[in-house]
């Protein structure tokens, strides 16, 4: 798997300096976390996504650049369908497993929404070895008392599966938002997280759960950050799990928001709002966002391109790292570098590069998007 890999060798060369590394589910952990990008949601009770993974479907037409899927067993799937939705996952489960087409390098990596503890154990048992076809689990609505049993239940799972799976933790409950629970319950979480930090890939948040226990709904129009209970919920998980010496990745939440428009990406309220809240999920520490729709892929992506100016400085800074330079002009003149302040930033731009390239001078992740809506709007003449 790689990013942007809709674009051809032409392409690649006109819009990138340096073009997106490959990757695939056993590269290290930091750089699997960051690359998981836009996490595509698709319903347990979907009964071809097997078909849709083998055929290649999910790499091409409406889901090109697709790199995550996480098939959902929790909200997405109603209580009355949910034996029916568990079945269904075996069996596209087995599927995979059955069939030896299936290439974990072409993507995308996929995970597993559970409810609880207990479903995670029932499907253990109902999936037995076809669990190794995914990459990790979702774990929903943690607190530290089911995280303590979450973990266990992971292990049970990786051994099923011949492999050792990733926990997706996602915080999404009345504990860590309201404000007189939420730092103990994130002072406990983050430790029982930090124990077990090679094993989690990422920490997600779930804002929709968020706004549902305050009764509101963001429109189309405003992003996350406009709701201010939420935000500030959000800022405090990112001032506990975006600390860098911890080593978390900190994904996105989600915008529940879409649009049919075919004239180009932006075009619409939904895209530019998702372009705009992509633009301050990544400024504020998050790397990916949950997705439930595939217009909003590319969209989620491309808001990781770096461009030449960013990364200039941060090379500029990593390699002065070893120096006694404490304050270095940047290239373009324009800022000023700090050696030792920078240097975290410097390196976690440096793992952004590689997985998601780096533009060409004169060239905004825009122009990328805009020529890729433009590439399959002909192909559909």
């Amino acid at each position: 798997m790689k990013h942007f890999g809709v674009l051809n060798d032409s392409d690649l060369k006109t819009f990138f300096k340096y073009t997106p590394a490959e990757f695939n589910r056993d590269a290290e952990r930091e750089t699997l976390g960051l690359a998981l990008g836009a996490a595509l949601y698709t319903p347990g009770s979907r009964q071809d996504f097997a078909n849709k993974i083998l055929s290649g479907q999910y790499s091409r037409d409406a889901f090109a650049g697709l790199t995550t899927l996480i098939v959902c067993l929790e909200d997405a799937v109603a209580d009355s369908q949910l034996l029916e939705a568990e079945e269904n996952v075996v069996q596209e489960l087995k599927k995979l497993e059955k069939a030896k087409v299936f290439q974990l390098e072409a993507g995308p990596a996929l995970f597993l929404r559970i409810r609880n503890v207990q479903q995670l154990d029932k499907m253990t048992a109902l999936c037995g070895t076809s669990l190794s076809v995914l990459t990790g689990i979702v774990f929903p609505k943690c607190e530290p008392e089911n995280l303590l049993a979450f973990f266990p239940a992971l292990d049970r799972a990786s051994a099923a599966a011949g492999r050792n799976l990733y926990a997706l933790p996602l915080l999404e409950t009345k504990e860590v938002l309201y404000s007189e629970t939420r730092s103990q319950a994130l002072q406990e979480i983050h430790e029982i997280l930090l124990a077990e930090v090679d094993r989690v890939l990422t920490v997600r948040v779930g804002a929709t759960d968020f706004s549902s226990l305050y009764g509101l709904r963001r429109p189309a129009d405003r992003t996350i950050y406009d709701v201010h209970v939420i935000r500030d919920c959000l800022a405090d998980v990112l001032n506990r799990f975006g600390r860098a010496e911890d080593g978390f990745t900190v994904s996105g939440p989600v915008y529940e928001h879409f649009s049919a428009d075919r004239q180009g990406w932006l075009a619409s309220i939904p895209e530019k709002v998702l372009w705009e809240e992509v633009q301050l999920d990544a400024l504020n520490g998050f790397k990916g966002k949950t997705c439930i729709h595939p217009s909003q892929i590319m969209i989620v992506n491309a808001g990781y391109i770096v461009s030449l100016e960013t990364y200039t400085d941060a090379a500029l800074i990593l390699s002065e790292s070893d120096s006694h330079n404490g304050v270095l002009q940047s290239p373009t003149r324009n800022k000023m570098n700090e050696v030792k302040p920078h240097l975290s930033w410097a390196k976690k731009i440096a793992a952004q590069a590689e997985v998601y390239g780096v533009l060409n001078e004169n060239f905004k992740p825009i122009d990328v998007l805009n020529h890729i809506r433009a590439s399959q709007l002909s192909k559909q003449l």
